[in-house]
């Protein structure tokens, strides 16, 4: 076991289609893995290799590096009030928690978590894989290199087919795509605006959010209650920097999470393009390819990249800094919520900047759990 991953993981939903991809890359590391879920163990799973607690007590009391809630949103309020709480009596383990921050319809928890995560100096991180991807850590690395960045052209494509009957995936119940699956090119384009321009204090400041969407078709429609949107196409325009988005998850889209930056740095013309797509990853700068492995393994990317932030960066640096923390988690959430608006009502949504529109939507701080 090298220093440069944790010993021990504890999956909250492991049997999920997420959380059973970080239970396989934990495996493939080497790192121990504990079970909470009540679902059966899956058949092909060795049983000799994998810890299952049956008591959430139990669980959240493990003596174990990293946590990981493969929760749907609406289950993750107490763990995470749990595993705060735990932090405050000391160096707590790291948290690494899915996205969406929450549900569409409870937005007021964003502010509880981000306060909370703080206040104890908790180590938590949200689920967004291209961030610690090796990907993006070049493309910051070359976009530090200018002291003045301008963006002129900003497309990302995410899509592939979640309306196939014969892919037990998707039959997952999932929120608006806006939500479920934009939210990943919003972290993507908040933490490249932010690199360019050395920080986020003006990146969420004039905010348009424009878009169309249709509706998802899934293959288990009994399990919805309501229609929810399955593509999604449309433009945030950040401090007056615009951001392409395009989603799909209709029938027959393509597998892609590709990304294409054009812009100019201190005078010089650049050109990023990279997919993110898993076996298919690369990155080229100004035409030239960067040594990227296509079938690099997302997973073990997060678990490797968040052990070495939690290790190696203090807290209140961890918790404020350009990382996938809760105030990004909070930015991206607002900002689905702005897209997803903006497609109901056929309108463009803009405010004065973010906390504004948070204000419009009565985004107070939530109470702590009693």
């Amino acid at each position: 076991m090298s220093s440069d991953l944790p010993k021990s993981i504890a999956i909250a939903g492991a049997w999920g289609y997420i959380g059973r991809k970080f239970l396989n890359a934990a495996l493939d590391l080497g790192v121990k893995p504990y079970v909470l879920d009540p679902a059966p163990r899956p058949p092909d799973v060795d049983p000799g290799g994998v810890h299952v607690i049956g008591d959430a007590e139990q669980f959240y009391a493990l003596d174990v590096d990293l946590f990981h809630l493969a929760l749907h949103p609406d289950m993750r309020e107490r763990p995470l009030a749990t595993l705060f709480e735990r932090s405050r009596s000391g160096k707590g383990p790291a948290i690494l928690c899915e996205k969406p921050m929450t549900t569409p319809d409870n937005p007021r928890l964003c502010d509880w978590i981000v306060a909370q995560s703080e206040a104890v100096d908790a180590s938590l991180f949200f689920d967004f894989p291209e961030l610690f991807d090796p990907i993006a850590r070049h493309v910051c690395a070359f976009l530090s290199n200018f002291e003045r960045v301008r963006f002129d052209e900003i497309r990302l494509n995410r899509s592939k087919d979640r309306e196939d009957p014969s892919n037990p995936r998707n039959y997952k119940v999932m929120v608006p795509i806006q939500y479920q699956e934009t939210v990943h090119s919003i972290a993507y384009v908040l933490n490249l605006l932010a690199v360019g321009r050395s920080g986020f204090g003006q990146v969420c400041r004039s905010v348009r959010a424009e878009g169309t969407s249709e509706l998802y078709c899934p293959p288990n429609p009994e399990a919805y209650t309501g229609p929810v949107d399955g593509k999604f196409e449309g433009m945030l325009t950040l401090d007056g920097t615009k951001a392409q988005l395009s989603t799909n998850f209709k029938a027959g889209a393509p597998w892609t999470k590709r990304q294409r930056i054009r812009g100019v740095g201190d005078g010089t013309p650049f050109l990023i393009e990279a997919e993110f797509l898993e076996g298919a990853k690369y990155l080229r700068i100004n035409g030239e390819a960067l040594p990227i492995p296509p079938e690099t393994d997302s997973y073990q990317n997060v678990i490797r990249q968040l052990w070495a932030w939690h290790t190696e960066i203090p807290a209140n640096q961890r918790a404020a800094g350009l990382y996938p923390n809760a105030r990004l988690a909070r930015c991206t959430f607002l900002l689905s919520c702005m897209l997803w608006e903006s497609c109901a009502k056929r309108i463009a949504v803009e405010s004065v900047d973010l906390e504004s529109y948070a204000a419009s939507i009565n985004l107070n701080p939530a109470t702590e759990w009693d």
